[in-house]
């Protein structure tokens, strides 16, 4: 028993162990650290994927074909290609994996697939959008405007463009080619007059391309090809100079055998006005010097080349109607095609035209009955997508380019160019030399008894020999001394 004073002292000390209680709260804290973490990065990850997808990705894709347009107008047809790959690669990637799913995944998969096709994001629609006008200034422009486009915004911080800026002197082929009886066509046709011209426009430009030309200008009936030959080296000059003669033999081609174009054979109206109406063309073909460059006015500008060489290709096209021949071509382009190419050629006259170079020239004609090709119709090539069509044509066009491939054996290998041909024995190129030649050496006698056997020699009177024999007529085939 306690004593008063030792209860007045006494105290009772309780020992408990929440050492597990402890760990327990600590783990559980360090638990919720790790979850709220976790949570925040999570939502953090979230907010980034969506950011990414939405709006980061496409500006920096946008900013990309920005500078790939910028450097290269012409690269926005390719980026446009792109784009239309990519979308079918990602549709039959889901078409793939919707027929792996089930059904009830399915109907999700489509209703939230067909509700992204139906609502599409701003930054889908304005990368559509920079493509696409990418495109239209590629097509609007051409060779000739990729080159000024570069120059106005490449290294410029303002947003002016300067139409007062000197152009670039190049060497080139320049063509020009002409729809006959095109005021008859206007004046009957009315509005229908588009559909014709970008028919034929069509046939002109693909040809055109197929043979690394470039078109440059549509002036109502009128088309003109370019094919660049500045800083090219001499042997890829002269292919490109052969190129664009069997560009233009192709376009003769392909205008005859076009079923699209034979309908307007029995437009009433044109038969009417034109008695065995065709679509015909004219053809001239001229190399030399251009100044390349932007012409026009801060309302509006082309871009064109100038010089008297241009003037020269389209003089050319129109001495093909007093020549009744359908492609002529000058002296100098002769010379600078190859060897086995100018084979080809027939030379029909020697000349000084108005306005163009001061030296006399020889013009040059290639033989062709087109209209031995009028029943063998072709209907336009179906079946290839936008993107499947534009890389065949660029195979094609780099098998061109490739040692092995002639361009003169076209001639005798191409089925239509010797369908075309046939018509023309070589007697008769044998003896219209012999014509051609007393004639340019003033011996007019004795040219007018040859020329007017191969006026006669084919199945239709030839034109060069007509217009020789009307020429010398003028001057009792008597030759100035």
């Amino acid at each position: 028993r306690l004593s008063p004073s030792e209860e007045l002292d006494f105290n009772m000390l309780f020992t408990f162990d929440i050492r597990g209680t402890t760990t327990l709260e600590a783990g559980l804290s360090m638990l919720q650290t790790i979850f709220i973490c976790f949570a925040v990065g999570l939502g953090a990850m979230s907010f980034s994927k969506d950011a990414n997808e939405l709006l980061l990705n496409p500006i920096e894709r946008m900013i990309a074909k920005m500078e790939t347009i910028k450097d290269n107008p012409l690269e926005a047809m390719r980026l446009g290609d792109l784009e239309y790959r990519r979308e079918e690669v990602e549709q039959a990637r889901w078409k793939e994996k919707l027929a792996q799913m089930g059904r009830c995944m399915r109907l999700f998969y489509k209703y939230k697939y067909m509700k992204k096709v139906k609502e599409p994001m701003e930054t889908v629609m304005l990368e559509k959008t920079i493509i696409k006008l990418g495109g239209l200034l590629a097509l609007g422009f051409g060779e000739a405007g990729a080159e000024i486009v570069g120059r106005f915004t490449y290294g410029s911080g303002s947003t002016s463009v300067n139409i007062c800026a000197p152009g670039v002197k190049i060497d080139a082929v320049f063509g020009f080619c002409t729809i006959r009886n095109f005021e008859h066509a206007t004046q009957v046709l009315g509005e229908r007059v588009m559909i014709f011209v970008n028919q034929v426009g069509e046939i002109v430009h693909g040809c055109a391309d197929d043979y690394h030309g470039a078109p440059n200008k549509n002036i109502g009936d009128s088309f003109m090809i370019v094919w660049r030959l500045t800083g090219l080296p001499p042997e890829r000059q002269t292919k490109l100079s052969d190129m664009a003669v069997m560009a233009f033999v192709k376009i003769l081609a392909e205008i005859n055998k076009s079923r699209v174009l034979a309908s307007w054979r029995k437009h009433p109206g044109l038969l009417q006005r034109v008695p065995g109406f065709q679509v015909q063309m004219g053809f001239g073909l001229h190399v030399g010097w251009a100044i390349e460059g932007a012409i026009g006015s801060e309302y509006k500008i082309d871009a064109s080349y100038l010089s008297p060489h241009v003037n020269m290709a389209s003089r050319l096209e129109g001495l093909t109607l007093q020549y009744e021949v359908l492609i002529l071509m000058s002296e100098p382009l002769q010379r600078l095609c190859s060897s086995e190419m100018a084979k080809f050629f027939r030379t029909i006259d020697r000349v000084t035209l108005k306005g163009g170079m001061s030296t006399p020239l020889r013009l040059h004609t290639i033989d062709l009955h087109a209209d031995c090709l009028c029943g063998d119709y072709v209907l336009p090539k179906k079946g290839l997508n936008q993107f499947e069509h534009r890389m065949f044509r660029e195979r094609a066009k780099e098998e061109k380019l490739q040692p092995s491939f002639q361009v003169h054996t076209l001639f005798e290998s191409d089925s239509d160019l010797v369908k075309m041909r046939q018509d023309f024995p070589q007697r008769f190129f044998q003896r219209y030399e012999q014509g051609y030649l007393n004639y340019e050496a003033g011996e007019w006698a004795v040219a007018r008894t040859i020329l007017e056997g191969t006026r006669a020699m084919l199945p239709e009177t030839d034109g060069p020999s007509k217009a020789l024999l009307d020429y010398m007529g003028q001057f009792n085939y008597q030759a100035a001394r």
